[in-house]
């Protein structure tokens, strides 16, 4: 069997672990950013009227506009979590059984990557309902999109996976660090809301431009541009960083654990 191949099974196993037993298995994945989304939506939408200013789609549409960034946002928040603890939580086969452990935090990211696109059509259903017409753009986009966003939690998952293993207090503290990031990548606000002196510190976060581009997409039909590069530049560092940190730190494994 192939890295590939194990890669695979490993994925379709946790998804069959996951959802065994429930009834309603796609239905409470979709239920977490929707339930969010309508609780946003009321608070800020209609109680506190802090409407997005700007493009009128985007304010005519102000739903779909935190759909459109929640339901990428928990593909990566779920992601990261979960590739964490891969390491950690397979402690024990890791010392009875050879196999490329990359596979561990990959598969993590590889099981949210399916949640998602399996909820992608519901929310290009909320899309089409506000009374946006589909664009030839979207076949372009999505992959696009999904393959950045990929490779950004590819390395994030590796880089995450290792450190966990030595530092046990790294999963408390990323929870921490994805809450920050929630309320400071655009999840609910566009980028054009931020005054210009402070957009350089919000896009440290490389999902602000990336949450961005899918918002243009859908609401707008227009393909990412240069304005993306934080994005990519960050998905080509984290990936470095996270393969360099992954090889270092994977001979140690067993022993600390």
């Amino acid at each position: 069997m192939t890295a590939w191949d194990l890669l695979v099974a490993v994925t379709l196993r946790d998804l069959k672990v996951r959802y065994q037993g429930t009834v309603l298995s796609y239905i409470w994945w979709i239920a977490r950013p929707l339930a969010l989304g309508m609780v946003l939506y009321f608070a800020l939408g209609r109680v506190l009227r802090l409407d997005v200013e700007g493009s009128d789609v985007y304010v005519a549409n102000y739903g779909v506009f935190l759909l459109a960034g929640l339901f990428p946002w928990f593909w990566f928040s779920g992601a990261v979590q979960q590739s964490a603890s891969a390491i950690v939580a397979n402690g024990g086969l890791l010392k009875k059984v050879r196999f490329p452990r990359l596979i561990l935090p990959l598969s993590a990211v590889f099981f949210n990557t399916v949640q998602f696109l399996l909820t992608l059509p519901i929310l290009i259903i909320f899309v089409l309902f506000a009374g946006i017409d589909p664009d030839i753009t979207w076949a372009v986009g999505i992959p696009l999109l999904l393959g950045l966003q990929l490779l950004m939690l590819m390395g994030l998952g590796m880089l995450v996976a290792a450190l966990n293993v030595f530092f046990r207090d790294l999963g408390p503290l990323i929870e921490v660090v994805l809450l920050l990031m929630f309320y400071t990548s655009g999840v609910i606000f566009p980028l054009e809301r931020v005054p210009e002196r402070f957009q350089p510190i919000v896009k440290l976060s490389p999902m602000t431009t990336l949450l961005e581009a899918w918002r243009d997409l859908f609401l707008r039909g227009s393909l990412p541009g240069l304005d993306l590069w934080p994005a990519v530049a960050g998905t080509v560092v984290v990936v470095v960083i996270g393969v360099t940190t992954f090889r270092t730190l994977e001979r140690f494994f067993a022993d600390a654990l």
